[in-house]
């Protein structure tokens, strides 16, 4: 599978959670770097997908990682249908 289909792909299923969650999406195919969907209520995502990423080993079991580069602000990471299922309490 060429990189272009799999990461159609893999905004399909991200559509596809954040519309069973109840949310409005529209996918922006070939956004060139922009945002590769758009969450009516939640903002614009960008989706990318990898065979791994490293950075998952951090977790260690906990439900939530926060991640800072030098100078940059600290993001969070957690699996989507945690975020999704908090935003919704």
């Amino acid at each position: 599978m060429n990189a272009k289909r799999k990461g159609s792909r893999v905004e399909r299923q991200v559509k596809k959670i954040f519309e069973e969650f109840g949310y409005e999406v529209v996918r922006s195919a070939g956004s060139l770097g922009k945002a590769d969907l758009e969450v009516k209520g939640i903002g614009s995502i960008q989706v990318k997908a990898r065979k791994s990423f490293s950075i998952l080993l951090m977790f260690d079991g906990a439900e939530k990682l926060v991640i800072k580069a030098d100078r940059k602000e600290p993001y969070i990471v957690m699996p989507l249908s945690t975020y999704l299922k908090e935003i919704s309490k």
